[in-house]
């Protein structure tokens, strides 16, 4: 659960609890009849706003305590020959990280997504790579954390293979040129300002996810996405990925690895 939609259902939340305390006063105010009406509805919007920020909680908390390391020693990933780590916030960066692996792995390649916040990137066996892929997505004008501390961490480990970034935005698919070249910039400025220096950067389009959102975070990407000139109905999720996009970039990787091989040879 992305910290964009923690915020989302505490607001929601505070702002049920808001509207039914605001009800249940008018309702002792009003008296009977209508005020008791009023404080029904009220009462509904409390339990409403109580209950979203509970649930929230929970989720957050079963995904914390999903997260942390088991107690058994996990394997290395043995003759992984190009892991694609990714962070992810709405879920998009880890589908586009899946696509990759299937491409690699229809190549002949053994390829698995990793996500860098989860225990399983530290299990890697760098020995037996052949090249590396990270994904990250773009908010606010920021990459997640969790892939600026992975990067810096194994900045010698992914320096020392043909590596790629990939970065995913809504802003690489806007109508609007300086959009799209500020979301390049910040790819670019990613990797070299924690140390890494990939072959090839990318900017990959998002998605959508309308259906998937609380109303708050609906709005906010609704008008993020009217001035990206994108999709804004709301009824259902919008695919702006250009997956060809994508699968020219798993061939770039693939070029690299064969390169890489050649001049070994």
């Amino acid at each position: 659960m992305s910290l964009l939609h923690i915020l989302a259902s505490w607001v929601e939340g505070l702002v049920r609890i808001a509207i039914g305390i605001g009800l249940c006063w008018i309702g002792v105010v009003e008296g009977a009849g209508y005020g008791l009406f009023l404080g029904v509805v009220g009462a509904l919007f409390l339990v409403a706003g109580m209950g979203e920020i509970v649930a929230v909680e929970a989720a957050a908390l079963h995904q914390r305590w999903a997260e942390k390391p088991m107690n058994s020693i996990r394997p290395a990933l043995a003759e992984c020959d190009i892991p694609v780590f990714y962070a992810t916030s709405e879920g998009q960066t880890r589908r586009v990280a899946d696509h990759l692996v299937a491409i690699f792995r229809a190549k002949g390649f053994t390829s698995r997504a990793v996500d860098v916040a989860s225990s399983d990137a530290d299990y890697v066996d760098w020995a037996r790579v052949r090249a590396t892929v990270v994904g990250a997505s773009l908010h606010a004008h920021r990459h997640q954390r969790a892939a600026k501390a992975f990067v810096r961490e194994h900045a010698s480990d992914l320096n020392s293979h043909p590596s790629a970034f990939f970065s995913v935005s809504l802003a690489a698919a806007s109508p609007i040129p300086a959009e799209r070249d500020a979301a390049a910039q910040i790819a670019s400025e990613f990797p070299s300002r924690v140390g890494w220096h990939p072959r090839e950067i990318a900017c990959v389009a998002g998605r959508l996810a309308y259906t998937q959102y609380g109303w708050l975070t609906r709005f906010v990407m609704k008008r993020i996405a009217r001035r990206h000139d994108a999709p804004t109905d709301t009824t259902r999720d919008c695919e702006l990925t250009n997956w060809n996009g994508v699968a020219r970039l798993a061939d770039s990787v693939v070029r690299m690895v064969e390169a890489s091989a050649h001049r070994a040879a």
